[in-house]
């Protein structure tokens, strides 16, 4: 089954902000940005998007959802819910109640963002994963067409089994950012040293995996998904550790550097590590504020 990315779908939105509400209500909105994300569909209002995602996926409120899936993930359908008969006079008659509204959880800015009749335009809307009261969003669509990243797709594909996740597939799933000197790592927009930076990330971290290529790792982090180099990722802190570094070795103290590193002629620094790789012994080299200058060789 193809599936369409949610962040796509997400940040189409954006695209679409200040555009008059006479030319595009709610629903034509959404078909928009999912168009944006490759799929093309074209349904009669959010009475008949809220009841193909419950059919074809999962609905519940808010709180329902952080309970079931950890979050209200990127890309989540918002719906302005009730059983108020609504519904009946669009032709429904199936108990689901009524869906007057429809919109998009982006997490970034004010949380969701929607064409609204009321404001006139497409425009942001506060939603931070929790009912919005007095007739604010209150109902959440997880649909099995939308890329969710592995650990809420999981989920979303055994939700009505009741089947728990597996420890081992959700360790795998949750990942910790690692550093040799403790400090941030750069999170890129795309797979590439020469990518566009979206963020610096905090060492200890938490993570979500969502993909990989080769020596890289796109995953969900701090609200925001990029790509990061797989070798600053752990699976699982080290037992009794603070998770900051994963077991890669502590770097030396500017001022007086350990047994092992030594000031050569030169006045360079020459030092030996072992259990790393070449690539994380060159980093763990640079990440000394820049002290250690050095020529890595290894097998």
């Amino acid at each position: 089954m193809k599936r369409y990315s949610a962040e796509e779908f997400s940040r189409a939105g954006d695209q679409f902000l200040g555009k008059p509400y006479a030319e595009m209500d709610c629903q034509e909105f959404v078909e928009r940005c999912l168009r944006s994300a490759g799929c093309v569909l074209d349904l009669k209002g959010s009475n008949a998007w809220f009841r193909r995602v419950s059919d074809e996926g999962w609905t519940g409120t808010p709180e329902d959802c952080v309970r079931e899936f950890g979050c209200v993930p990127e890309g989540a359908f918002l719906f302005i819910h009730a059983f108020d008969g609504g519904e009946e006079k669009r032709g429904y008659h199936d108990g689901k109640g009524n869906a007057g509204h429809i919109g998009i959880k982006t997490g970034r800015g004010k949380g969701a963002v929607h064409s609204s009749s009321s404001r006139g335009c497409v425009a942001e809307s506060a939603f931070h994963d929790r009912t919005v009261p007095n007739g604010g969003w209150n109902m959440i669509g997880l649909w099995h067409r939308m890329d969710y990243g592995k650990t809420v797709n999981w989920l979303l594909e055994h939700s009505t089994a009741g089947q728990p996740m597996p420890e081992q597939e959700r360790k795998r799933m949750a990942l910790t950012v690692k550093s040799p000197d403790g400090g941030p790592v750069n999170l890129r927009k795309s797979p590439g040293r020469s990518a566009a930076l979206v963020e610096r990330i905090p060492c200890g971290t938490e993570a979500e995996l969502l993909d990989s290529a080769g020596d890289w790792s796109k995953i969900r982090v701090a609200g925001k998904t990029g790509w990061m180099m797989s070798q600053f990722l752990c699976e699982t802190p080290p037992a009794g550790g603070d998770g900051k570094t994963c077991g890669m070795p502590q770097l030396p103290d500017e001022t007086s550097p350990p047994a092992g590193v030594e000031k050569t002629a030169d006045k360079r620094y020459s030092v030996t590590v072992s259990g790393l790789t070449l690539e994380q012994a060159r980093e763990f080299c640079r990440s000394w504020k820049g002290r250690i200058c050095m020529e890595v060789s290894g097998e």
